[in-house]
């Protein structure tokens, strides 16, 4: 009895992923990439007291990792503290989708899914800031459905850290609070866009103009695209939504083993069903509909218009398309070993990128291996149940 309550608790299931990511990080050699080395000068000199945005590079996540560079001083601090934030990714991913959709199947399908994406955990060894950046928008989203006071903080260094977590703009104005003032009600979304307002702000008082992250050639003013780009940039997007093999558009020359899709393309396929059958209510929240939409087009959108369309700025759009995709997964549960199959795809491509640099083994796959048996798992434990459904 004592076994069948434990394995009925999605807190075991969101657990084992976590243990799976522990043991798979075990072993691999950090690398120490251009962009790391940028967000490790950064926290070395905030921890020194001087807050200094000439550091190419959106620091917005590592302000945090400060602390844990006071406390235990390191030349791979910033790898350290966005590994803790890869562990916490199962565990944020179960909590946003279950406090979304008030339901613990979304959390746990969620967290399953966000911990089969190799590009938003493993990426901590890089020293980027993925992890953080997908954590603190799991923040934000819970918070904003919780009405927690903290929640502008996390929406504040999420935009920061990448600007495009903007697009989580729509959602914090439906959770908004209903009575007070106008500024009571509006507070988290007005506190919150503060924070980038004041980091421009001090960067320009330091540099005498904005940088656009570790690009530091590009300015306020350059960024901006053509319009022959944009329309390049929204080709791109749509190749790189739908396909599990990577191809690199604009510049072919230039194709890596990351430039594909960093999630299932299902996943995206089954968000347009959401999107484009609104009579078919599979969001049945009209408000939540419309902000997932307007917010996952939008961060599209502004990624055409400011930069040059890269997998890695497209990840506040996959996140909500990601939850966008959720009612319809619930609605069709077929489609999940579906979903799982077309996950793997990516950790594949992320082991010929970068087995060489972290010196990765076989021990890489046990996240997906884990996976796969607990998706086995619940469907042995299920299948009387599943068998009448189907």
């Amino acid at each position: 009895m004592c076994l069948k309550r434990l394995t009925s608790s999605p807190w075991t299931y969101v657990s084992l992923m976590t243990l799976a990511l522990l043991i798979s990080f075990i072993g691999i050699v950090p690398y120490e990439d251009r962009d790391f080395k940028l967000y490790q000068a950064f926290v070395e000199a905030l921890a020194n007291g001087r807050f200094d945005l000439s550091i190419p590079g959106f620091h917005g996540s590592n302000i945090p990792a400060a602390l844990i560079h006071i406390i235990i001083p390191s030349k791979f601090t910033e790898i350290y503290y966005q590994l803790i934030w890869s562990l916490l990714l199962p565990a944020l991913a179960y909590l946003t989708g279950k406090e979304l959709f008030k339901s613990s199947w979304h959390g746990l399908v969620l967290a399953g899914i966000v911990t089969m994406m190799p590009f938003w955990t493993f990426k901590a060894f890089i020293g980027y800031t993925t992890s953080a950046y997908i954590g603190l928008m799991l923040l934000t989203i819970f918070g904003a459905c919780k009405k927690s006071w903290w929640t502008w903080i996390a929406w504040g260094l999420a935009m920061t850290t990448k600007p495009f977590a903007l697009v989580l703009l729509p959602l914090l104005w439906i959770k908004r609070p209903e009575k007070g003032s106008a500024f009571k009600r509006n507070r988290l979304i007005i506190l919150g866009l503060a924070i980038p307002a004041l980091y421009a702000a001090i960067q320009y008082m330091q540099m005498g103009h904005l940088m656009a992250g570790v690009h530091p050639d590009l300015n306020e003013t350059s960024i901006w695209q053509s319009p022959m780009k944009v329309i390049l940039n929204l080709a791109y997007s749509l190749q790189i939504l739908f396909s599990v093999h990577n191809y690199h558009f604009p510049d072919p020359g230039g194709t890596g083993h990351q430039n594909l899709m960093h999630t299932s393309p299902l996943l995206i396929f089954l968000s347009l069903v959401a999107f484009l059958a609104p009579k078919l209510k599979y969001i049945e929240d009209k408000k939540l509909y419309w902000a997932l939409i307007i917010g996952a087009l939008g961060g599209l959108l502004m990624n055409a218009v400011v930069s040059t369309m890269n997998h890695e700025y497209m990840h506040a759009s996959i996140l909500l398309f990601i939850l966008a995709s959720l009612p319809v997964l619930k609605k069709h549960q077929l489609w999940i070993p579906l979903v799982l199959a077309t996950l793997h795809f990516q950790w594949f491509y992320f082991y010929l990128a970068w087995a060489e640099r972290h010196h990765l083994t076989y021990q890489f796959f046990i996240v997906p291996l884990i996976i796969d048996l607990i998706f086995i798992g619940i469907v042995c434990c299920n299948r009387k149940a599943l068998s009448s459904k189907f």
